[in-house]
């Protein structure tokens, strides 16, 4: 099984907002105004294309490329009537089809201007499946561009993982667990997925050391608490001493700070460590789940070739 070290934020690549065109600005902006559930996802989607092309160890010139189709990748929907986008129950059949003209909607936006057109094939072929089961083309196999299998990853898990106006999202395991059976059916790439658990390991590795830190400052700050309250009820039973109060001073406790006080936030640390141990539970399970999924994802990588010529297809 692969280790895996922690990720170093310092050496995440940002796409500064500066570089961007003012036509991607302009049509970015306009998308962003649709909702917030639609500007959410697409900035999420562009978080997820960055840290898969960083696990992919990109140069920054390609994963600019790919990260600025990423912002793009439903520009389309500028053109999608509102009362479909923003419908808050399920689609109908037409309504599902008016959702998937977005793809070349966007196409037709990114090929307006000559400074996007690099990215109009990861606006319309972003929901191309390699067995020809996608749309808007049923292209197949390494018809569909890299990039556009690069942000089709990130766009899945990104969907599935967010919370819409319609559903809850699902866990990371989950949506993992779900992104595993169409990569088994060659409908997304194995080889791209086992660098978003890469990623999303590196990223649990984080919040559970942060997490494992939380649990033993909140251990600290009760047996502290029990200290106290140990010299309060000494000072209850005997009454102040010079040896009690010099006892009491070393904590430099506010002034009022009783023996009430004491027990209420007793009482919110120790409910605040149950919570946080719960959480480092979860992110435990997280974990192992993650790990197993990597294993899998990383043996149908081996199986796969869609991009023989591809540098960072590996």
């Amino acid at each position: 099984m692969k280790k895996f070290k922690p990720y170093d934020v310092l050496k995440s690549k940002k796409i500064n907002y500066n570089e961007l065109s003012n036509e991607i600005k302009y049509e970015v902006a306009i998308l962003g105004g649709l909702d917030i559930f639609t500007d959410a996802h697409v900035r999420g989607v562009t978080n997820i294309t960055t840290k898969i092309c960083e696990e992919l160890n990109m140069d920054y010139t390609r994963l600019k490329h790919i990260v600025l189709g990423a912002y793009l990748h439903d520009v389309g929907k500028i053109m999608v009537p509102n009362e479909v986008l923003q419908k808050s129950g399920k689609l109908t059949d037409e309504e599902y089809e008016i959702i998937k003209t977005h793809t070349t909607h966007g196409y037709d936006i990114c090929m307006k201007y000559k400074e996007l057109r690099e990215y109009a094939p990861v606006a319309r072929w972003h929901h191309e499946s390699f067995d020809g089961s996608g749309y808007p083309d049923k292209l197949v196999g390494n018809q569909i561009p890299f990039e556009a299998s690069v942000v089709k990853v990130a766009d899945v898990y990104d969907a599935l993982t967010r919370k819409r106006q319609y559903k809850e999202g699902f866990k990371k395991s989950q949506a993992i667990d779900i992104m595993l059976g169409d990569a088994k059916k060659d409908k997304m790439s194995s080889k791209i997925l086992v660098h978003l658990i890469e990623y999303l390991l590196s990223e649990l590795y984080e919040e559970i050391t942060t997490c494992k830190k939380n649990v033993q400052e909140f251990k600290n700050n009760i047996q502290i608490m029990h200290d106290i309250e140990k010299i309060y009820k000494q000072i209850y039973d005997n009454g102040y001493t010079p040896k009690l109060v010099k006892k009491l001073k070393k904590y430099e406790l506010a002034p009022g700070y009783d023996m009430s006080i004491n027990a209420n936030l007793l009482t919110v640390k120790q409910k605040a460590l149950e919570k946080e141990e719960e959480r480092l539970q979860f992110l435990i399970s997280e974990e192992h789940k993650l790990q197993a999924q990597y294993d899998e994802a990383y043996t149908y990588a081996k199986k796969e070739n869609w991009y023989p010529n591809e540098p960072y297809y590996r």
